[in-house]
C-alpha cells in the first residue's frame, strides 16, 4: 500500500489490487468513500482469498494519555472562531496558589481558569490571568481541528498519572485522585498535522501537569508555550515555542522524555511573603523532637510594651520571646500570661509530618515596601514606614506540596510595631492546636476563634483585615493610641442592681444562646449563612456579613468607615456604622429564630407598627453589638430582621451610646440608591441621643419595612406621582386617553384599557376574565402583562403615569438602545402601568408593562417580580387583529409563572423588550431599490434564478442536484430547500422551527437561519440556482481558496439559495425594504472530491420564536451552532458575525473523499473483463470491509482497469 502525503485536512489512500485469473491478469485501482479508516490489516472473506501489506493505523505518541471518541471524551469539532467551553471540575484543582472549580478549554491550545481566552498570545510575565498555554496560536485562522477532555476519578489513568507524578518528582509521594486530560488535534483528522495535550493531575493535597507534544505543522503568527500566573509569581515559556523552532517540540522535555514537559503547580498563596532558598532563606529542617533555633535580631523588636533583640523559632510552629517553649504543644489558651509568644499553629505538628523552617530579616528592598504598604492598609492612620521586617515560614510534609503552611510577618518602623500571620493549606491535625498570641500577665492575648474549635482547616479562608488567610496585628501598646485619653469612656451608675438592656431589646448574649465574638481590633467580620432567605429591596440574600463596626452588608463585606447612603455601591443596614476597633474592645453576637417566643413578639410587633399588613412571622434574626466596660456596655444597639408571609422587615434598637470618634452614621442604603435612609441624630453630631428617637413612637426604636420593587421596575406609586385605582367591581377596567398617538403593529391608537386582571387592550375592553385563548385567533389588539382572574382572589391595585420628559424618557432611551442597539432611539413618550396585588407594602403579585415611542418607532417592556399562586388559567404576551403578530412568554402558561421573574429575552432577568411597530418602523431613507450586501453571490431574477414566493405552511422544494454534493461523508443527488430557512439533504424537515439544538443528530442539514419565518405574516421569497461553469464559479474557487488556502481548490458545481422576509405586505415596500426585513444566504460549492459551504447574512430583524443557524450531521458526528444565532434579539448582530474575518459570512468544509485501500491478491472464477462480475467482486470487497468495522455507508468505485500480462 502506498500512502499520499496527507494534505489539505484530508488522508487519501490509494488501493492496488491485483486480480489473477486462468486466462489473464488486471490491474484494479479502488478508492472508498467513509469517514473513518478500516481498523483491520488483513481481510478474508469465502469467496475472495486476501493477503494485505497496509501500514498500521496511525497512532499518536507513547507519552500522550488516551484520548478522542475511542477514550469517551467530550469532542468537540470546530471550524474556526475563538471558541471556548466551560468545564466544571468534579474535583478542585490547585493551580499555583488559587483554588478553580472549572476551567475553560480554548480552540487556540489555552487553558484558562478565571476567564476565557483571546485569540492570541502574550508573553508571560504580563499577569493578567491563570493559564496553561498548551500551544497558544491563531489556529482557527489556519486550520479546522478538534479539542476532547475527560475527567477520571478512578481506573488506569490514575494509575499511570501516579507512577509518571512520582518519577518525575522523586521527592514527592502521590496518589493520584483525579485527572482530567485535554487534546487538541489540527488538521488531516485521524492523522493530525498538530497534536498536542494537556494532563492536570491532583491527589495526596498535590497538583501537577504535563504537556504532551506531537507533530506539528506550519503555524502562522505568534505563538507560545508554557504557563503564566495573576501577577506572574510564577511562570515558565518552552523555549523552542517562542523562537522559530516549535516543530521540534515533540523532542523537547524537562524530564528526560522526549516531547513531555513536567511541571509542579503548587506555590504559596499570593499573601505570602518570599520564603524558602530562592528568596534566601536560612533554612532548618526538624533535626530533634520540639526543637527550636534561637535568632539575633539586627534591629530591636517590641511586643507589647517588652522589647526584644532575638526571638526562638520553633518546630511547632510557635514563636517566643523571652525564653523557649518546651511543651509540644499548647497546654493552656492564652490568658495564663508566662510569657510573649507568637502561635502561628502552635501543635506537635513534628510528630506526624516532616518540617522545615526557613527565615529572613530585612532592612531595605521590596520586602520593606510590601510591608509598608500592607501596614498603612490595614492600619490608615498610623501614616507608617518599615524599616526592619522578620519573615519566618513553616512547611510540614512534602516540601514541593506541603501539607501545612503557615507564615509570621514582624514588622517594625519608628517606635511602632506590627505583625502578620498567613495561612495557606492546613492537613489533619491530631492534637491540641492554638494560633494568636499572648503576653506576660496576659494583659494583651488574642486567639483566632477557627484555630481551637476544630475548624483550623478553614484558616486560609479567615481573616480580620479582608485579606482571606491573613490576620494583622499592632504590636505596641499606649505608644499607639488615636485617642486623647488612655482610659475608656465609663457610664455612670447610681445603683448596684445588675445591668439590663432596655426593654426594646430583643434577648441578646451567651444567656440567649447566641453565637458571640469577643473582638479586640481590627475591621473583623463574620459571614453568616441564613437558615431562610431574606428579602432586602427587592433582592434576596442568603448570607449575610455581620461586621465588627456596626455595620450589617449583604453582597460584600464592609470596610471600616462610613459614608453617607446615596452612594448606592451596595445594600447595607448601618446600625451604628463607626471605626469603634479604634477606641473599643467589644462583642458582637448574633441568633437566628424559627420557632419560639422571639416569633410571637416579632409577629405582634410589625403588625403594631404596619397596621395595614398581616404577618405572621416565620423567621427572625437577631444582631447585638456591645462596647466597652462588659457587661454594662457603655455602647449597645441591635438590629432584627423579620420575614414571614411573603414580607420582610427590621427593627433597629438603640441603648447607651458613649462617646465615638471620626464619622458614623445609622440607617440603611441599596445598590443605586433606589432607597435608603439615614436616622437624623446620627450624623449631626447627636448620636447619644439616640436611645430616645424612633419612627414608630417607641424610644430607641426605630423600623422599617424592607420590601421594594426590583430594580428593573420603573418608579411607580403614589410617591412617583402616578393615579391610582383600586378595585371596585369584578373585571372592570379603565379607559386612558393617551397625549401622544401610540403604534401598536401597524395600528396607531389614542387610548387604551388598563383592565384590573393584567391586561391592556387597545380596539375595545376585554370582558372575559382571563385568558379563554392563547394569542393566535386575533381577534384583538392586546398586551397581556399576567392576564388571569386575579381579582377573585386578591385586592388589586393598578397605578399609571404618561411621560414625555425628564428622567423616565432618559432611562427608557438607555434601556431601547441597549436592547435594540441598531435602532438609535430617543424616546418622546413614555407611559407606565403597574399591577400589585395582595398586601399593598409588600404585594404578593407585582408586573409592570411600559409602552415607550420616539419618532415613528415604538415598544414595550414587560417587568415581573414577585408572583404568588394563582388559582387560573394565565397567560403572558400580546397579540394582534388576525394574530398576525403574537407571542406567549413560555413560562406564563405551563404553571411555572412563579418563575416569570427569572426569564427574559434580553438577559435581564424579569423583562422582556419587544418592538411593537410594523411597516412604520423603516430602516431606510431612500426609494432606490435595494440591494444585497457585497459578500453575497448574484441572486434574484436579475441573476435568473428559480423564484418562489413564501406563502406559509411549512413548505419545502425538492431540487434534483445536477453535480452530487459531499455532505460529511455522505453523497446527495438532491436537497430540500425550506421556507423556514433550511435546507436538508436525506428527508424533508415538517417542524416550523428548530425543535433541537444542534447535537440532537437526526438528518443531516445546513441551517442558514431556521425558525418559523414563514408563520411571521411578512411578504417572503427565495430564489436559487446551480452554477457548473462562468463568473459564479470562479468567485467560488476564489473565495474557498481564500478560506482554505492548503487546498489548491477548483470549484466546478456551486448551489446558491437566498431568502429576503420583509415585515410588509406592500410589494413595493418589499423591493426597497423599506421594512425591518430578514435576509440571508447559502451557498453550496463542490469540486473534485471536496465540497464546502457558505452562510451570508445581511439584515436580520429580530425574531420572538426559537430561531438557529449553523449545521448538523446524523448523529452529530459533525455539527456547528453560529454563536449568538440561537438568541432571538442577537439576529442584527449576525450581519457583522465571521469565522474567515468577512462580516457577515461563515464558510465550512463540507467533507471529502476518504481514499482508504489494500492490495490484495484475489482468486476468482469470474470474467473480470465483464462489468457486471467487477461489481460483483467490489460488493464482496466492501463487505469484507463492513465486517471489520468500516461504515456501512462506504462506497466502492470503479477507478480504471488495465491489462497486465500473466
Amino acid at each position: 500500500m502506498r500512502r499520499r502525503t496527507p494534505t489539505c485536512g484530508f488522508i487519501s489512500d490509494f488501493i492496488i489490487m491485483r486480480l489473477s485469473l486462468a486466462s489473464q491478469h488486471l490491474l484494479v485501482l479502488l478508492s472508498v468513500l467513509s469517514l473513518t479508516n478500516p481498523s483491520s490489516t488483513t481481510t478474508t472473506d469465502p469467496s475472495v482469498n486476501t493477503t494485505t501489506t497496509t501500514a498500521q493505523p496511525w497512532t499518536a505518541p507513547a507519552v500522550f494519555y488516551p484520548f478522542g471518541l475511542a477514550a469517551g471524551d467530550t469532542e468537540h469539532v470546530e471550524t474556526g472562531g475563538e471558541s471556548y467551553y466551560s468545564v466544571g471540575l468534579s474535583t478542585p484543582f490547585k493551580f499555583f496558589g488559587r483554588t478553580y472549580n472549572q476551567i475553560y478549554v480554548n480552540y487556540n491550545g489555552l487553558l484558562t481558569f478565571n476567564v476565557p481566552s483571546t485569540s492570541g498570545p502574550y508573553s508571560p510575565t504580563r499577569g493578567a490571568e491563570d493559564f496553561i498555554a498548551a500551544l497558544w496560536n491563531d489556529f482557527d485562522d489556519d486550520y479546522s481541528g478538534v479539542f476532547s477532555y475527560q475527567q477520571y476519578t478512578n481506573g488506569s489513568v490514575l494509575t499511570r498519572a501516579t507512577q509518571d507524578i512520582n518519577q518525575y518528582f522523586s521527592q514527592v509521594n502521590i496518589n493520584a485522585a483525579w485527572v482530567f486530560v485535554v487534546t487538541w488535534r489540527y488538521a488531516l483528522q485521524p492523522d493530525p498535522a498538530i497534536l498536542f495535550q494537556v494532563v492536570l493531575i491532583s491527589g495526596s493535597g498535590q497538583s501537577y501537569f504535563l504537556m504532551n507534544y506531537g507533530d506539528c505543522a506550519v503555524l502562522y503568527g505568534q505563538l507560545e508555550a508554557g504557563y503564566d500566573t495573576i501577577n506572574s509569581t510564577s511562570y515558565f515559556v518552552i523555549p523552542d515555542s517562542t523562537n522559530g523552532n516549535y516543530q521540534n517540540l515533540k523532542n523537547t522535555t524537562n524530564v528526560n522524555v522526549p516531547g513531555r514537559w513536567a511541571f509542579n503547580a503548587w506555590a504559596a498563596p499570593a499573601i505570602f511573603y518570599l520564603f524558602g532558598s530562592a528568596a534566601g532563606d536560612t533554612e532548618y529542617s526538624l533535626t530533634s523532637d520540639e526543637g527550636y533555633v534561637p535568632v539575633s535580631f539586627s534591629i530591636p523588636y517590641t511586643f507589647f510594651d517588652n522589647t526584644y533583640n532575638s526571638l526562638y523559632v520553633h518546630f511547632n510552629g510557635l514563636l517566643t520571646f523571652n525564653q523557649p517553649e518546651p511543651a509540644s504543644g499548647p497546654n493552656y489558651n492564652p490568658t495564663r500570661g508566662a510569657e510573649d509568644f507568637i502561635a502561628a499553629l502552635w501543635s506537635d505538628l513534628d510528630d506526624y509530618y516532616s518540617c522545615f523552617f526557613s527565615y529572613q530579616q530585612y532592612t531595605n528592598g521590596s520586602v520593606l515596601t510590601r510591608a509598608t504598604h500592607d501596614i498603612n492598609q490595614y492600619f490608615p492612620q498610623m501614616n507608617f514606614t518599615a524599616s526592619w521586617v522578620f519573615v519566618v515560614t513553616w512547611k510540614y510534609g512534602p516540601q514541593q506540596n506541603p501539607a501545612i503552611l503557615l507564615q509570621v510577618v514582624l514588622v517594625s518602623g519608628g517606635d511602632l510595631s506590627f505583625f502578620l500571620m498567613n495561612y495557606g493549606d492546613c492537613a489533619t491535625i491530631s492534637e491540641q492546636m492554638e494560633a494568636g498570641y499572648d503576653t506576660i500577665n496576659s494583659i494583651y492575648h488574642f486567639v483566632i476563634p477557627d484555630s481551637t474549635n476544630g475548624n483550623y482547616q478553614n484558616l486560609k479562608n479567615t481573616t480580620n483585615v479582608n485579606v482571606p488567610g491573613r490576620w494583622a496585628f499592632i504590636a505596641g501598646n499606649e505608644s499607639v493610641t488615636t485617642t486623647p485619653t488612655t482610659t475608656f469612656p465609663s457610664v455612670d451608675t447610681t445603683t448596684a442592681q445588675p445591668w439590663t438592656a432596655p426593654a426594646v431589646f430583643y434577648p441578646f448574649g451567651l444567656a440567649a444562646g447566641d453565637t458571640e465574638h469577643v473582638e479586640t481590633g481590627g475591621e473583623s467580620y463574620y459571614s453568616v449563612g441564613l437558615s431562610t432567605p431574606f428579602k432586602f429591596f427587592g433582592r434576596t440574600y442568603n448570607q449575610i456579613y455581620v461586621n465588627y463596626n456596626g455595620l450589617l452588608t449583604f453582597n460584600v463585606p464592609s470596610t471600616s468607615g462610613p459614608y453617607s447612603p446615596t452612594r448606592g455601591a451596595e445594600d447595607f443596614i448601618a446600625a451604628l456604622w463607626n471605626d469603634f476597633d479604634d477606641y473599643y474592645y467589644g462583642v458582637f453576637s448574633y441568633q437566628q429564630y424559627t420557632n419560639g417566643s422571639v416569633l410571637t413578639r416579632a409577629t405582634q410587633d410589625i403588625n403594631q407598627y404596619f397596621s395595614q399588613v398581616n404577618i405572621n412571622a416565620a423567621w427572625v434574626f437577631v444582631v447585638t453589638w456591645r462596647y466597652a466596660l462588659q457587661p454594662d456596655p457603655a455602647i449597645l444597639f441591635q438590629v432584627v430582621l423579620i420575614s414571614g408571609s411573603g414580607q420582610s422587615y427590621f427593627l433597629m434598637n438603640y441603648g447607651d451610646c458613649a462617646v465615638l470618634y471620626g464619622q458614623l452614621e445609622a440607617g440603611y442604603d441599596t445598590i443605586n440608591s433606589t432607597s435608603y435612609f439615614v436616622i437624623p441624630d446620627s450624623t449631626n453630631g447627636n448620636y447619644q441621643n439616640l436611645k430616645n428617637t424612633s419612627n414608630v413612637n417607641v424610644p430607641g426604636r426605630w423600623a422599617f419595612n424592607a420590601w421594594a420593587a426590583p430594580a428593573i421596575f420603573y418608579l411607580f406609586g403614589s410617591a412617583a406621582g402616578d393615579t391610582e385605582y383600586s378595585l371596585t367591581s369584578d373585571e372592570g377596567y379603565v379607559p386612558v386617553s393617551f397625549s401622544i398617538p401610540y403604534t401598536f403593529f401597524g395600528n396607531t391608537y389614542n387610548s387604551l384599557y388598563v383592565h384590573f386582571n393584567g391586561l391592556l387592550t387597545f380596539n375595545q375592553p376585554q370582558p372575559a376574565s382571563g385568558p379563554n385563548y392563547n394569542p393566535t385567533r386575533g381577534a384583538e389588539d392586546f398586551i397581556a402583562a399576567l392576564w388571569s382572574d386575579l381579582d377573585d382572589y386578591y385586592s388589586c391595585f393598578f397605578s399609571y403615569q404618561q411621560y414625555t420628559n425628564g428622567s423616565v424618557l432618559t432611562r427608557a432611551t438607555h434601556d431601547i438602545n441597549q436592547y435594540f442597539p441598531q435602532m438609535n432611539f430617543t424616546a418622546s413618550w413614555v407611559f407606565v402601568v403597574t399591577w400589585k396585588y395582595g398586601p399593598q407594602q409588600n404585594p404578593a403579585i407585582l408586573f409592570q408593562v411600559v409602552l415607550i415611542s420616539g419618532g415613528n418607532l415604538s415598544f414595550f417592556l414587560m417587568n415581573y417580580g414577585d408572583l404568588a399562586v394563582i388559582y387560573e388559567q394565565t397567560e403572558a404576551g400580546y397579540d394582534t387583529i388576525n394574530s398576525i403578530y403574537h407571542f406567549v412568554i413560555p413560562d406564563s402558561n405551563n404553571s411555572n409563572y412563579q418563575n416569570l421573574k427569572n426569564t427574559t429575552n434580553v438577559n435581564v432577568p424579569g423583562r422582556w423588550a419587544f418592538i411593537a411597530g410594523n411597516g412604520s418602523v423603516s430602516t431606510t431613507t431612500t426609494a432606490q431599490p435595494w440591494t444585497a450586501p457585497a459578500i453575497f453571490y448574484p441572486f434574484g431574477s436579475a441573476a435568473r434564478d428559480a423564484e418562489r414566493l413564501i406563502s406559509g405552511d411549512e413548505a419545502y422544494e425538492s431540487v434534483a442536484l445536477s453535480t452530487p454534493y459531499t455532505f460529511f461523508g455522505r453523497t446527495y443527488n438532491s436537497l430540500y430547500v425550506h421556507y423556514n430557512g433550511l435546507i436538508t439533504f436525506n428527508q424533508p424537515q415538517p417542524a416550523s422551527g428548530p425543535y433541537y439544538y444542534v447535537t440532537r443528530g437526526a438528518e443531516d442539514f445546513i441551517a442558514p437561519l431556521w425558525s418559523d419565518l414563514d408563520d411571521m405574516g411578512w411578504m417572503g421569497k427565495y430564489w436559487y440556482q446551480q452554477y457548473t461553469s462562468g463568473s459564479v464559479l470562479t468567485r467560488a474557487t476564489q473565495d474557498i481558496n481564500w478560506y482554505f488556502p492548503q487546498m489548491n481548490f477548483t470549484a466546478s458545481w456551486v448551489f446558491v439559495v437566498t431568502w429576503d422576509f420583509v415585515a410588509t405586505s406592500d410589494v413595493n415596500s418589499f423591493i426597497h425594504h423599506s421594512a425591518q426585513a430578514i435576509t440571508f444566504q447559502g451557498v453550496l460549492i463542490s469540486g473534485g472530491n471536496l465540497s464546502f459551504f457558505l452562510i451570508h447574512y445581511g439584515d436580520c430583524a429580530i425574531i420572538y420564536d426559537q430561531v438557529e443557524a449553523g449545521y448538523d450531521t446524523i448523529n452529530s458526528i459533525h455539527h456547528f451552532v453560529i454563536p449568538g444565532s440561537n438568541v432571538g434579539y442577537s439576529l442584527p448582530n449576525l450581519k457583522n458575525t465571521s469565522n474567515v474575518n468577512v462580516p457577515g459570512r461563515w464558510a465550512f468544509m463540507g467533507g471529502s473523499e476518504n481514499v482508504v485501500g489494500l492490495q490484495m491478491r484475489l482468486q476468482s472464477f469470474s470474467d473480470l473483463t465483464k462489468k457486471e462480475d467487477i461489481e460483483t467482486v467490489l460488493q464482496q470487497i466492501k463487505q469484507e470491509l463492513v465486517n471489520r468495522e468500516l461504515s456501512s455507508s462506504v462506497e466502492m468505485k470503479l477507478r480504471k482497469i488495465k491489462k497486465t500480462q500473466p
